[in-house]
């Protein structure tokens, strides 16, 4: 029998750290770490060499750390499977892990939404600005969920976007909400166009879109099923208000009664690009239903 190879009591076999690692799939360091946290011991130390060896029994414990590794079992939680006194425990310890589990699938769905969004943003905003696309339409507005803060008439907050972008994440990120739990373009949701247009103040709202795995979208509004006057505006969003002329414009010429209120989605602003000339700012403003 090679040094590889030893019996220990009952004429057991018992293996090597070097040829347990090889059977097991794992480092010798991977055996030390589990010896060292508890996980598992040897079943034997040669007296002369301090050889180190193992048996079947315990390459099946090897195995199972890894498979409960897997699992998201953290190596606490692994000893204590090990250490349990009956089943019940064990089925505690894997209720705890599934519900984990189930947060951090939904964590990830929402991150993947949310990056899907930004993504779909550029995707609109580069011909935008490629092809000088400002062309006007008019279409409807797809019913969704968004998380909004309103400002009154009076705000004397300051207009500064980022400021207030930065204040309703906070906000919301105090009430429980998650960054990822919301995405896409900022909306401002403006309560009168004529006023936007002239540079008035006036009362508006932030919004962003709601993304959310539960059963129901605490804190959010649904906005959107009703038909708008499109166009985007390239550039510095200070000279917005030419566009807004445009559009109201366009609007009189088709004769589309205007609902007063304005959106605005910017589709490429700060968080994209650096230049304010590749701003792309959509521009909707809502028509009265017949």
């Amino acid at each position: 029998m090679d040094h590889n190879e030893t019996k220990g009591k009952g004429n057991q076999a018992l293996f090597s750290i070097g040829k347990t690692a090889d059977m097991c799939d794992v480092s010798t360091r991977t055996l030390r770490f589990y010896e060292k946290n508890g996980l598992i011991s040897p079943d034997h130390v040669d007296e002369k060499n301090h050889y180190r060896y193992y048996s079947h029994d315990t390459m099946r414990r090897i195995q199972a750390i890894r498979y409960l590794l897997d699992q998201g079992f953290s190596l606490s939680q692994i000893k204590e499977t090990f250490h349990r006194s009956d089943l019940t425990s064990l089925r505690e310890l894997f209720q705890a892990q599934i519900s984990e589990t189930e947060s951090q699938i939904e964590y990830y769905q929402q991150r993947l939404a949310s990056l899907r969004s930004w993504y779909d943003l550029i995707l609109e905003g580069e011909p935008v600005l490629k092809h000088h696309y400002t062309n006007i339409s008019v279409r409807t507005i797809p019913v969704k969920h968004f998380y909004m803060t309103e400002y009154p008439q009076d705000y004397n907050g300051g207009s500064d976007e980022a400021h207030l972008e930065t204040l309703f994440y906070t906000s919301y990120k105090l009430d429980g909400h998650s960054l990822v739990d919301m995405g896409g373009a900022f909306t401002f949701k403006y309560d009168s166009y004529e006023d936007r247009m002239s540079g008035k103040a006036c009362g508006f709202s932030l919004l962003q879109e709601a993304y959310t795995f539960r059963p129901n979208f605490e804190g959010a509004v649904t906005l959107g099923g009703f038909k708008a006057v499109c166009c985007y505006h390239i550039g510095d969003p200070a000279n917005i208000s030419n566009t807004y002329e445009k559009l109201v414009k366009w609007a009189e010429d088709h004769e589309y009664h205007l609902e007063g209120t304005s959106l605005e989605r910017h589709v490429i602003d700060f968080y994209s690009v650096e230049s304010i000339d590749q701003y792309v700012t959509e521009i909707l403003l809502p028509v009265k239903r017949s």
